[in-house]
């Protein structure tokens, strides 16, 4: 069961891979801005989360010392909360989405994606700053991810929580 929940766990991580990359803006044409209601770091901290995890859970597999199952399932916990977090905002931009473009009100929302600004000395590197601006629902990057995606996500990560735990109650 331990060998079913890694490979779960190696999907769920490949599935995220491939939204993370969405949601980063890579593919748009050059020279067009990204633009995301999601805070990098909460991206980041959700994904690195969840590989580190699954590297605790391999900890488990090769020792059978039943703390780090449980440690591997609290960092489940934590992860499916950083998921929920994104889960949830990426779900009602997608029907404030349907809702423009069913001729309804267009929504504004906190673009959280951090500009480069010249340097004030010539010579120096560009530095990346927050910009305190609003954009369209519209134009979010991670309004490109499939909805398939979200939700087999979702559910490999559901299965691996699940396989996780009965393992850490039978170790």
């Amino acid at each position: 069961m331990a060998g079913t929940a890694l490979a779960l766990w190696s999907l769920t991580i490949l599935g995220g891979s491939y939204m993370f990359v969405v949601a980063m803006g890579l593919g748009r044409p050059p020279g067009t801005a990204a633009h995301s209601r999601w805070p990098s770091w909460l991206m980041f901290l959700h994904g690195s989360s969840a590989v580190g995890g699954a590297a605790v859970w391999v900890g488990y597999m090769v020792t059978r010392e039943q703390w780090l199952a449980w440690a591997s399932f609290v960092i489940l916990l934590l992860v499916a909360g950083l998921g929920d977090v994104l889960f949830v905002t990426w779900f009602k931009d997608r029907r404030a989405v349907a809702r423009a473009e069913r001729g309804g009100e267009v929504e504004q929302v906190p673009d959280r994606v951090p500009r480069n600004v010249p340097p004030p000395v010539v010579g120096q590197r560009m530095a990346q700053v927050d910009v305190d601006a609003t954009v369209s629902v519209t134009v979010l990057e991670e309004n490109r991810i499939p909805a398939i995606a979200v939700l087999a996500h979702g559910a490999l990560a559901l299965m691996t929580i699940v396989l996780v735990l009965i393992t850490a109650i039978t170790a």
